[in-house]
């Protein structure tokens, strides 16, 4: 189940040896839909689209700064709690409706992705920032791009063209950092330590 007020690794993966993504506008889409299911109910820091995978890292709201927000399911019955289920929902909603857009359009039946979302909580400022880089890092990792910068569907870009993307959130990693240049070394690849 994912929690109100908690940061979150959320991640997933095509089924099989499918592609969650075929063309550039496919991964447009996704984050369209994206912005209209979790972006009103969790902060988004980070984010990479690859073909057959994604990762998010993100913070959940708190129940109290739902609300105000109109057309939201899972609201109490005072309308001052969210229901256990409210946030596995809007994820469900969002996948739901990206799996059907694409089955349509590319012919095909069945689940898109792997079973349930995966997530981890994330509770330390270190781990934050070693998931941060790691999640920009993906597509060089899986051999995608040779080159961080080059990779169009992450939020690594967005950090230096000012955000275009209402949802994600980049003062908060703003405010950590002294300068771009800190924010470009600590997604530099960390060189494999020798045993002794």
């Amino acid at each position: 189940m994912i929690l109100p007020n908690t940061v979150y690794h959320i991640y997933n993966h095509a089924n099989g040896r499918d592609n969650l993504f075929a063309e550039s506008e496919n991964y447009r889409y996704f984050l369209a839909l994206y912005g209209k299911h979790i972006g009103l109910v969790a902060e988004t820091y980070a984010f990479c689209l690859m073909p057959n995978h994604f990762h998010f890292l993100l913070r959940t709201r708190r129940c109290e700064n739902l609300l105000g927000l109109k057309n939201l399911e899972g609201l109490g019955a005072e309308g001052t709690k969210i229901k256990e289920r409210f946030f596995s929902q809007q994820f469900s909603n969002f996948f739901n409706a990206y799996s059907k857009a694409f089955n349509k359009k590319y012919n095909r039946r069945g689940s898109l992705f792997q079973k349930n979302v995966r997530r981890k909580s994330i509770s330390s400022e270190s781990y934050f920032l070693r998931l941060f880089a790691y999640i920009h890092q993906n597509p060089v990792r899986h051999g995608f791009t040779p080159f961080i910068d080059e990779w169009q569907a992450s939020s690594y870009g967005l950090y230096f063209n000012r955000n275009p993307l209402a949802w994600l959130n980049t003062e908060m990693m703003e405010d950590r950092l002294q300068s771009i240049e800190e924010f470009r070394m600590m997604h530099q690849p960390k060189p494999l330590r020798k045993s002794v």
